[in-house]
C-alpha cells in the first residue's frame, strides 16, 4: 500500500482565492448599499423641494411676496424680494422651512430652464451684512450696497404673487451613474416626479 506523504488542510494559495472572492464580493455589497442609500437620499430630496415650492407658492400668493428658489452644485436656497431695497434676500434659519439646504452626498445636480441646461455655481455665495453704528444718527451703509454685486442673490426660479411659478426640470442622480429621479414643474404650475429607467 502506498501512502500519502499529503497531510488533510489548505494550500496558501487556495486560501488567497478564498479571500480575493469574499473581498470581491464584500465590495460589490458596499458599493450597492452606498447607491441605495444615495438613491434614497435624491429622492426624499426631491420630495421635499416639492413641497418646498408648493409651501413658497401659497406664501408668495397669500403675503403678496415674490420668493425666488437658487440651486447650487451642492446645495439651494430660497429667497424673496424686498421692494424697498430692490434685491432678492436669501430665506431661513435652523428654525424656518425656507433654511438653505444641502443635496445628498456625491449627488449630480442638473438643473433644465425653458429647455436651456442652466450651469450651476459651485456654492453660495456669502451674504454680508451691515452693522448698525452705536450712534444712530451716524450714517450708514445702504443695504444695497453691503453685498458686492457678484454677491446678490439672483433666483433662477421665481414663485410670483400672481401664482405663476417659472416652469423648469431638476434631476438628481447618485455620482456613479446609477438612474436618477426628476422634478418637472409646467408652465401651469403642475409639478411631477419621474425615475429614470434602470
Amino acid at each position: 500500500m502506498v501512502s500519502s506523504s499529503r497531510s488533510p488542510g489548505f494550500t496558501l494559495l487556495e486560501i488567497l482565492v478564498v479571500m480575493v472572492i469574499i473581498g470581491i464580493i464584500a465590495a460589490m455589497a458596499t458599493l450597492s448599499i452606498g447607491v441605495a442609500t444615495t438613491q434614497k437620499g435624491a429622492e426624499k430630496e426631491i420630495g421635499r423641494i416639492q413641497d418646498l415650492l408648493a409651501l413658497a407658492s401659497e406664501e408668495a400668493v397669500l403675503q403678496g411676496r415674490e420668493f425666488g428658489l437658487t440651486f447650487y452644485a451642492k446645495e439651494y436656497q430660497f429667497s424673496s424680494y424686498d421692494p424697498a431695497d430692490r434685491r432678492w434676500k436669501p430665506l431661513g434659519d435652523d428654525a424656518d422651512p425656507f433654511t438653505p439646504r444641502q443635496f445628498p452626498p456625491e449627488t449630480i445636480v442638473d438643473l433644465e430652464i425653458e429647455g436651456r441646461i442652466v450651469r450651476l455655481a459651485a456654492e453660495m455665495p456669502v451674504v454680508k451684512t451691515v452693522e448698525k453704528p452705536a450712534d444712530e444718527n451716524a450714517p450708514t451703509e445702504a443695504p444695497s450696497m453691503s453685498l458686492p454685486e457678484k454677491d446678490k442673490v439672483i433666483p433662477q426660479v421665481f414663485m410670483l404673487s400672481s401664482g405663476d411659478i417659472t416652469p423648469f426640470s431638476l434631476r438628481l442622480r447618485p455620482a456613479i451613474g446609477s438612474p436618477g429621479i426628476s422634478l418637472h414643474v409646467a408652465e401651469n404650475g403642475t409639478v411631477t416626479q419621474i425615475r429614470d429607467e434602470r
